[in-house]
This record gives C-alpha cells, sequence and structure tokens, in this order.
C-alpha cells in the first residue's frame, strides 16, 4: 500500500500532475502495462497507477460510487458476473476474470511458441482448441469456484496454480480423476439448491468458459503447453518463467478487432470520453 495518504481532490488531479487527462487505478504493478495498452489503444490519455491490493482497489470503487470521484478504475471482473453487478462508466472491469484469461490468446501464446521456438509454426487454432478441452475439463470445479464466491463459503477451489489438477508436473492436460476426487472433499461445503442455480446462471453466460477461469490458476497449464510445442518444433526443453511469460503476453492489442474480450473492454474505455 502506498505510504502517503492523499485526498480525494489530489487523486483526481495527479493526471494533470503527469499532463494526463485522467487518473486511472489499478491493483497491482502487472496490471499497468496491460491496461496501459488498452488505454492507449481506445485513445485516452491516461495516467495508470497501481495502488498495492485488492482492498485498496475497493476503496477507490468506493470513493465512485459514494462521492462521485472523478479517477478511473481498471479492475480485474472476478466472478462478479455472477452476483450483481456494479455499473459506473468509471469502473472498467476485464472481461474474464483477470488479466490473464485474455493475456493468454491463442494468438499470443503462438507468438511465445514462435519466438522461444525460433520456428515460424501457426498452431493458433490447435491452441484454441486446447484451451477450450482444458476449461471443459474444469468445468465442476468452475461451478464450485463460482459457488464459493456468491455464497462466501471460505473454500479454495482452484487455488492460484493448477498444477495438483494436471496428469503430471509437466503435462498440460487436466486429470480428470484429480478433479473429481477433489470435488467429492468439498461438495459437503455446498447444498444441491446452491450448486443448481450456479450451473442454470453458468448457462445463461454468454463467455466462453475459459473467460471464466480464475486467471493464475491457469498460468501453469499455460507454461506446460509452451514447453511441449516448442519441444515438438525443436527438439529441446525451454524454460519459461511467470515474470517471462508475463512479458511476452502482455500486450494483447494484435488483431484487437477481431476479439471480443478486448473490443468488449476497449468499447467501456471509449465512454469515459
Amino acid at each position: 500500500m502506498n505510504s502517503l495518504e492523499y485526498s480525494q481532490a489530489a487523486e483526481e488531479a495527479k493526471g494533470l500532475f503527469y499532463n494526463k487527462d485522467f487518473t486511472v487505478y489499478v491493483e497491482g504493478d502487472d496490471d499497468v502495462m496491460f491496461w496501459t495498452h488498452l488505454f492507449d489503444l481506445a485513445e485516452i490519455d491516461a495516467h495508470i497507477e497501481e495502488v498495492g491490493g485488492n482492498e485498496e482497489i475497493v476503496k477507490k470503487i468506493k470513493e465512485i460510487l459514494d462521492n462521485n470521484a472523478t479517477f478511473i478504475v481498471a479492475c480485474d471482473s472476478d466472478h462478479s458476473d455472477f452476483i450483481e453487478p456494479i455499473s459506473h462508466d468509471r469502473i472498467i472491469k476485464t472481461y474474464g476474470y483477470s488479466i490473464e484469461n485474455s493475456m493468454y490468446s491463442p494468438l499470443n501464446i503462438q507468438k511465445v511458441v514462435r519466438n522461444v521456438g525460433k520456428k515460424p509454426v501457426s498452431i493458433e487454432e490447435e491452441i484454441g482448441k486446447w484451451a477450450e478441452s482444458f476449461s471443459n475439463n474444469l468445468y465442476g470445479l468452475l461451478i464450485y469456484d463460482i459457488a464459493n464466491h456468491v455464497y462466501d463459503k471460505g473454500i479454495q477451489v482452484f487455488g492460484n496454480n493448477c498444477q495438483r489438477f494436471l496428469k503430471s508436473g509437466t503435462s498440460r492436460e487436466v486429470c480428470n480423476t484429480q478433479v473429481s476426487n477433489y470435488l467429492e472433499n468439498i461438495k459437503k461445503h455446498f447444498t444441491e439448491a446452491e450448486i443448481n442455480e450456479v450451473k442454470e446462471k453458468l448457462s445463461k453466460s454468454k463467455k466462453d468458459i475459459w473467460f471464466h477461469l480464475k486467471g493464475h490458476f491457469i498460468t501453469n497449464g499455460i507454461i506446460n503447453l509452451i514447453q511441449h510445442h516448442v519441444k515438438q518444433i525443436n527438439g529441446t526443453k525451454c524454460n519459461i518463467s511467470h515474470d517471462s511469460l508475463y512479458a511476452l503476453t502482455i500486450d494483447c492489442t494484435e488483431k484487437w478487432n477481431s476479439r471480443v474480450d478486448i473490443n468488449t473492454i476497449i468499447s467501456k474505455i471509449k465512454k469515459i470520453k
């Protein structure tokens, strides 16, 4: 958290101090470049600043809703699609659960494989099919993760790493047995009515399942996927860190007009004008 506390007026004026038209607050360091690319794409001249965590971003949202603060908040949607949504032109949310759901697009992952593997492969469609299969195999966990959020159960469903639900430490495939066993352990915390209600809500969503998965959770699956394809094309194992993956996928602006997630966000940002 920032060591200095600023008044609402000072926070609203920060953009002017940096010779920008708007001040945009985001949750953490990882979010700054993602939103910078999108605000630039929307032709909005903004100073983008991280606030140091979810608790601080919630405070900023409250200032907008309660005090009509004129700064902007850009943040992850999490599972807000399944509760009463907060609607405000100065609160911009990701299309998917988090920035990672957009960062890890088939096009971006293909670029990573090309750059790391040093071969101009065309595997975007194959990666898209993998993402669909990966998502479908996690449907059961997703239902309980959403229910956990909606009914505030305090149960860890996805967590921050999908490793435990993969067929092996280096696999890119979900182990259905691991998923089933884990679901059996947590089902007792939920009623049948709660699960059925979430299933109905999810069935009405127009978004692919991929966009409802927890962003940090899918990261290791993506790294394993990249390593698999790189080894396929040049026969060598590659090491790719989370930081490297972030740097290689943070720009989601290529062919953005053909992407529903980026189009939706850009449309919301342009309303600020």
